[in-house]
């Protein structure tokens, strides 16, 4: 599958030396990724959005637009599968009652997972959002009308980002952030603004290692299933089906996961021997 660039924002490069004032240099070459975020757009080329990332700041509105927990769940996996940091930043907190928003976060937080909540109209978890930014390279992704280069303008003072409404007809966020760009923070590090993203086809999800690894839930019960390629779906002896029936796994995140393994369905198939094999290395054929 193609990649739409050879270079992304966040890559390092070896660069030629400049010969003079007007000429820059040119790239060289682009060095080995640590990490990279990215996804697999409608028409099937492959984006990487940004590279070398610590950390991943996933933005949902607490309303307009409303919070969507099955986005929030892709974009967890995405980050899962490429060894980033995800936080949860719920913006808008002053439309919303803040129990009320905790309590639809909850299960998240007792996954382990970060979240934040703020608002730039009262200030709420500004400088905490600040404090978990510091000295990192981030990037901050939603859904277009969340807030997020409201919220980076409310973090340094000073950007001057463009910013947008809401369209009250369909409660969508128009795009106002057209390229991704890194800027330099004055209180350490960097943050990449990137657009919109209303959809999230799954980049760096190894079909090989299976999509159920990247659910914190679901880990524990993986190696007591019957099957070592067990996709939790149709086979007998299953240990996650067996926890979410149990109420050990939240039975809204088991539906994410069918959701998401939907989406890339027939792989599993394919790929089911040599999962086996990477799983029970015993089982190898010699």
């Amino acid at each position: 599958m193609p990649y739409v660039d050879l270079v992304a924002v966040g890559d390092r490069v070896r660069v030629s030396t400049p010969v003079s004032a007007e000429n820059n240099g040119y790239i060289e070459e682009c060095l080995p990724r640590e990490t990279q975020f990215g996804r697999i757009r409608m028409d099937g080329w492959r984006q990487v959005i940004v590279a070398n990332l610590e950390m991943l700041l996933i933005i949902f509105a607490a309303r307009h637009p409303t919070l969507k927990l099955r986005m929030l769940d892709r974009f967890l996996v995405t980050a899962e599968a490429s060894d980033v940091e995800p936080v949860i930043c719920i913006n808008k907190m002053d439309l919303a009652k803040l129990e009320n928003v905790q309590r639809e976060l909850k299960l998240y937080e007792e996954l382990g997972y970060k979240v934040v909540y703020t608002s730039i109209v009262t200030g709420l978890g500004v400088d905490g959002l600040r404090e978990v930014m510091q000295d990192k390279i981030s990037a901050i992704v939603g859904s277009s009308g969340v807030g997020k280069s409201s919220l980076l303008n409310a973090l340094q003072p000073g950007l001057q980002l463009r910013t947008g409404e809401v369209d009250t007809r369909v409660h969508k966020g128009r795009h106002t952030t057209t390229e991704v760009m890194l800027l330099p923070l004055a209180f350490g590090g960097f943050v990449a603004d990137t657009p919109g993203i209303r959809t999230l086809g799954l980049l760096e999800v190894d079909d090989e290692q299976g999509m159920d690894i990247h659910f914190p839930e679901m880990r524990p019960y993986i190696p007591d299933c019957k099957f070592a390629a067990c996709t939790h779906q149709h086979e007998p002896a299953c240990a996650v089906k067996w926890a979410v029936e149990t109420g050990n796994i939240n039975p809204l995140r088991y539906e994410s996961y069918l959701r998401i393994s939907g989406f890339k369905e027939g792989r599993y198939e394919r790929n089911t021997d040599k999962r086996r094999a990477e799983r029970n290395p015993r089982r190898r054929k010699r």
